[in-house]
């Protein structure tokens, strides 16, 4: 069974010396090593789905900052829908808006960062609520970890709504049926920040926190310094080939309304490694559910598109892209720059 869920990657400017290209940094979350799924990777923040991401109250709330229905029109994708977000659920939130709620509220969980907009000030986007710190965020952390509708609760008591317009639509993945522990259908997010912001971790689900540059991510996995999971792995690659943090926000703007295109990895074992294959990729194969083995072939055949992660270890991971355009306007990891014309 997979699970619904959301995850938030999150890019913060920073001024770097000439040596870096990166004027941001992307936060990474090291998971617990008790964790029921990867545990020790690092991850962007993010969790399951509530039911209490779907209440309706929001709404209320947001009326009451004078944000009506169609004030939330332009977060929907127009296209390239995934069946996760297409099914909404009577008397519950649309899910383009709960798994919205849902990536801030696990990201104020498991960091301490807040986007949201204070009412006296609902007009206009907040970084994150910086007027809340010290021991008063901590203990509302705790109570949002221990009770998700203590959430909705906190943002009512400090006059402040979830930052929903800040969540710009990136990519949607979905875990391989090879997997025999949890299962998960997750949409990621992307927002930028004007600068970085004080974390506080959740010391009871999060092991470290650290700031990186997409490229110094990648270096650190190959250093065997970072575990990162297939779609992580696969997102740093693609944020590697743009270096500021303006571009890239006028990037993930200008595409969020073309939607997702669902990654659902397929996994073929070969003499030569894992191989993790992807949409577009000629020897792409769309999943059975309920198919848990991986095939095993001596090599893969040749093919003229290529999308694809060969893994020779956990550490060793190298994306392999020819002839490749990903869809819904999007870039890919290899081969693309920003400013070709396509969005």
């Amino acid at each position: 069974m997979w699970r619904e869920s959301a995850s938030l990657i999150l890019a913060a400017k920073s001024v770097f010396g000439a040596p870096n290209p990166f004027n941001y940094k992307i936060l990474c979350l090291k998971r617990s090593s008790k964790s029921g799924f990867m545990p020790n990777t690092y991850v962007f923040p993010g969790g399951n789905v509530s039911p209490s991401d779907s209440n309706l109250e929001w709404l209320k709330l947001y009326e009451n900052f004078g944000f009506c229905k169609q004030s939330f029109d332009d977060l929907r994708a127009v296209e390239n829908i995934p069946n996760v977000l297409e099914h909404d659920e009577k008397n519950r939130l649309p899910k383009y808006l709960s798994f919205r709620i849902c990536a801030i509220r696990e990201t104020f969980e498991e960091c301490g960062i807040l986007l949201a907009r204070p009412k006296i000030n609902a007009d206009t986007a907040s970084n994150w609520a910086s007027f809340i710190g010290g021991k008063e965020l901590v203990s509302w952390q705790h109570k949002v970890h221990d009770d998700s509708e203590q959430f909705f609760k906190m943002c009512s008591h400090f006059e402040l709504c979830p930052d929903v317009w800040a969540l710009k639509n990136w990519s949607h993945w979905v875990t391989p049926p090879s997997y025999l522990t949890s299962k998960f259908n997750t949409i990621f997010f992307l927002t930028t920040l004007h600068q970085m912001p004080t974390v506080h971790k959740d010391e009871r689900e999060i092991q470290d926190l650290m700031w990186t540059t997409p490229e110094q991510c990648i270096e650190m996995n190959n250093q065997q310094k970072v575990l990162l999971p297939v779609p992580q792995f696969y997102e740093m690659s693609r944020l590697k080939t743009v270096p500021d943090v303006e571009a890239l926000s006028d990037f993930a703007t200008k595409r969020a309304r073309a939607g997702f295109e669902t990654y659902w990895p397929f996994r073929v074992k070969t003499n030569e490694g894992m191989y993790t294959i992807l949409p577009g990729d000629d020897l792409y194969q769309k999943n059975d559910e309920n198919n848990t083995a991986i095939p095993q072939v001596e090599q893969l055949p040749e093919a003229r598109t290529k999308n694809r992660i060969l893994h020779k270890s956990k550490y060793s991971n190298v994306v392999q892209i020819e002839n490749f355009r990903p869809k819904c306007n999007h870039i890919a990891p290899v081969g693309a720059h920003l400013f070709n014309k396509g969005y």
